[in-house]
């Protein structure tokens, strides 16, 4: 039986959450059915050193989708693949450019986050950016023959407010290697000192992240909390400020910035809870693998798959979207009703709905057409 030639695009594979996906899903295509090849707009980041060695790898130096667009074409015209994956900017790229791709080639596009909330934090900065935008979504999306949305909350986004035809919109979950998880989560080290509860969270530090709010609210939980510390793993062009604002607020002494973390799983499973505090989101990769590890999770309840994945006083507790002090009473209370919480339960349930031999096959379900 001849393989199925599938071509992945994304920009790069640094430490984020779609590439993290990109990275499960090219190492675990089943090798039988499939010939998984990786086109990247600049050929780095920390995903690389994992990556199956039998992957091909295409640079096409261009990291903006409008400049991808010429050798991408190129790419596709030479190694004819059935199907063209792409995420993030490359999303554009692939839409421009299906109509210079060989007849048949099914472009399958994975959205990366709430389209909604994405254009509203645009149009923060620029009215005329966000319409632009969205006539994107509109116009170029049409050419896909698929959109993965992340959960369902995203479909019926993308569905009702960017009015994409039903007929190409299917969810398929973020998936979780927790044969990786187990394997890396494991470190005699011990990684939080004092009594505690020690919080944790991780992600790029920037704006849509909402971290001023988390350490604003952190500040909050200290005065009950006296012991309690907070841990960030990433980093981001927020940083300076945040570490003013801990400085500022007098919980330096109980906040770290630890930067990126290429194994942040030691730090989710030996934390007490897990915080996120986002405007919005896709499908947090973050919060699924917490609960992967036993930890409890403390979220917004904003534009984003969390209602999906969390069920209040089960294995979560929500706060309001953008609010310090709904913020720092959720956090309260999961410190107090966590210990109500079986962490082998949590992490059950989290690898009956999320595990990649769940997830895989969906994927697969996809590229075959």
């Amino acid at each position: 039986m001849e393989r199925k030639k599938i071509l992945f695009v994304i920009p790069t594979m640094t430490g984020g959450g779609a590439e993290r996906v990109f990275l499960h899903l090219l190492n675990h295509l089943n090798r039988e059915r499939y010939e998984p090849f990786l086109a990247l707009g600049a050929r780095r980041g920390v995903f690389l050193a994992n990556l199956k060695q039998d992957v091909e790898i295409f640079e096409m130096k261009a990291e903006r989708a409008r400049s991808a667009i010429p050798p991408l074409v190129k790419i596709v015209r030479r190694l004819r693949p059935q199907t063209v994956c792409s995420t993030l900017g490359m999303n554009f790229a692939s839409g421009l450019a299906k109509p210079f791709f060989p007849r048949g080639t099914r472009i399958v596009l994975r959205e990366g986050s709430s389209p909604t909330a994405f254009l509203a934090d645009v149009a923060r900065q620029s009215p005329m950016r966000a319409r632009f935008y969205r006539k994107i979504y509109q116009n170029l999306y049409g050419f896909a023959d698929t959109i993965i949305c992340q959960s369902d909350f995203m479909r019926e986004d993308l569905k009702e407010n960017m009015q994409i035809p039903a007929r190409k919109l299917k969810q398929i979950y973020n998936p979780v290697d927790f044969h990786q998880i187990d394997t890396f989560s494991f470190d005699e080290a011990r990684l939080y000192y004092g009594a505690g509860p020690h919080l944790v969270t991780v992600g790029r530090l920037a704006a849509e992240k909402v971290y001023d709010n988390l350490l604003k609210a952190f500040a909050v939980v200290r005065q009950k909390n006296e012991q309690a510390t907070l841990t960030f793993l990433g980093d981001g062009s927020e940083k300076g400020n945040l570490e003013k604002l801990a400085r500022e607020l007098k919980i330096d002494d109980r906040v770290r910035f630890i930067g990126f973390q290429s194994n942040p799983y030691p730090y989710l499973k030996q934390a007490d809870l897990f915080v996120s505090s986002s405007r919005y989101e896709g499908f947090s990769n973050v919060i699924v693998e917490a609960l992967a590890c036993g930890t409890p999770v403390v979220a917004t309840d904003c534009p984003s798959a969390n209602r999906e994945v969390i069920t209040e006083g089960v294995n979560g507790w929500f706060a309001e979207n953008e609010n310090v002090a709904s913020l720092a009473e959720a956090i309260n209370r999961a410190i107090i009703d966590r210990k109500n919480l079986d962490a082998k339960a949590i992490r059950q349930n989290c690898q009956s709905r999320f595990a990649i031999e769940q997830i895989l096959p969906q994927y697969e379900k996809q590229f075959k057409g």
